[in-house]
């Protein structure tokens, strides 16, 4: 049950879902668990106190273009929990074997991969191209798709350019207002390694503004396919922590784990408490205190739960 429980939450999740994960905390039904979803539900509704979590998918970066920043920005991207994609019109540059096999990489005109590219109500669209008229067409149909961020790379003259050909087409002045270019935050970034660091941290600032944040990143939803394993999940928090509840990390027999709840000593405590309850096959509670006795100066305390899914 286990097992399809969990298989069901990974393929409702890759499918742009936001299932509800409930969890019993009670002894004699520890780790007794029911997904709910819009379409459905699995499982049973937990007896007393339960952790009760929404999970949503991460968000999906669109970049348009493939040059030297978008190397830089696409695995940046994907580190910080976004799904990543790549449109590129020059079939050679993604030939070129730049962008790692977790990212998603789309060849065809710009037109045609954003409008087909069903990337969901908040997408985010970076763009920078190789030129000043594919930005112009792929900021144009960034605006008419959903999307939670559309930004543009360009220097001042060319953002202001670009504002009066967005008006002369009848954009109202709201969605030119929202467009974020020059792209990234000022930071005096100027190598492509730089300015895609300025990126991120703007997308990472505007996903916050959005509630957008994934509790699972996509290295952990990847993983949710990788039987057997644990999931460790906070499910509670005091004083200061590096995480807050609803952080989870799935820990396979290897040791390896996806995900993190924080680092450090109490992470590496969850560990071992994960392989023990995954060897036993048995749900459990785990608790760590972040003090000079434990190790730790943070002063904060958690709970954990751990979940074997054999």
């Amino acid at each position: 049950m286990r097992t399809e429980f969990y298989e069901k939450l990974r393929t409702l999740l890759l499918a742009g879902e936001s299932p509800v994960l409930e969890s019993s905390l009670e002894p004699g039904h520890l780790g007794e668990e029911r997904l709910s979803w819009s379409g459905g539900a699995l499982g049973a509704l937990p007896k007393g106190r339960a952790f009760t979590q929404t999970l949503s998918a991460p968000a999906r970066l669109v970049i348009c273009g493939g040059g030297h920043v978008a190397r830089c920005l696409a695995p940046a991207a994907r580190a910080v929990g976004f799904q990543v994609t790549v449109l590129e019109n020059r079939p050679d540059v993604l030939a070129e074997g730049n962008f790692g096999p977790d990212i998603d990489c789309r060849c065809g005109g710009f037109v045609e991969c954003l409008q087909n590219g069903a990337f969901g109500p908040n997408a985010f669209y970076a763009i920078m191209t190789r030129g000043h008229q594919d930005d112009w067409v792929c900021l144009k149909t960034a605006l008419t798709l959903p999307h939670g961020y559309v930004g543009m790379m360009g220097s001042r003259s060319k953002v202001a350019a670009t504002r009066k050909m967005l008006a002369a087409e009848g954009v109202d002045a709201e969605a030119i207002d929202s467009v974020h270019s020059p792209i990234g935050i000022k930071i005096g970034a100027e190598t492509p390694a730089e300015i895609a660091v300025s990126i991120v941290a703007e997308l990472i600032q505007c996903r916050h503004a959005l509630g957008l944040e994934a509790p699972l990143i996509p290295a952990v939803i990847d993983a949710l396919g990788e039987m057997p394993y644990a999931m460790v999940t906070l499910v509670n928090c005091e004083g200061s922590t590096p995480r807050s509840e609803g952080a989870r990390m799935l820990v396979l027999p290897d040791g390896s784990i996806a995900g993190t709840i924080g680092g450090g000593i109490s992470e590496a405590s969850a560990k071992r408490d994960a392989l023990r309850a995954l060897a036993e096959n048995a749900p459990m509670m785990g608790h760590y205190e972040l003090n000079s006795i434990g190790g730790a100066v943070c002063g904060g305390k958690v709970d954990y739960l751990i979940v074997p899914v054999q």
